[in-house]
């Protein structure tokens, strides 16, 4: 009885020539390669290495925030404690039509006019 159930059951898989449906398997007919069609097994190594590199990307970004915000940390404790401001402090950031190459231009000329050769030919 059990060598019957047995038979039964694994009949089907007889029945079929190969153990994969056509067309699923690693092979593919001309037709298929003509139209550029890939088969499993390329289609899945791709795709393993895609989720590799989308790991790897992830993990990379992961750090490079986590060192930019440890960057901005060390800004925001000097700014903080050496210059007494407050980037959250809206009598400081008040909107601005002041490009960045302007503000640029500001610390340049400040920063020249400090230097004792600029000072000395202004004061005279």
């Amino acid at each position: 009885m059990r060598k019957l159930a047995l038979a039964l059951s694994l009949l089907p898989l007889a029945a079929c020539q190969t153990l994969t449906w056509r067309g699923h398997g690693a092979e593919l007919t001309s037709e298929q390669k003509e139209l550029g069609m890939k088969d499993i097994t390329a289609l899945s190594n791709a795709y393993d290495l895609e989720s590799y590199f989308r790991g790897v990307r992830r993990r990379s970004d992961g750090r490079n925030n986590a060192f930019g915000r440890d960057l901005m940390k060390v800004q925001e404790f000097f700014d903080r404690h050496f210059w007494n401001y407050d980037q959250n402090d809206p009598a400081v950031n008040y909107p601005s039509d002041t490009t960045k190459f302007e503000h640029f231009g500001r610390f340049l000329l400040g920063t020249g006019s400090m230097l004792p050769p600029v000072d000395e030919i202004v004061t005279r």
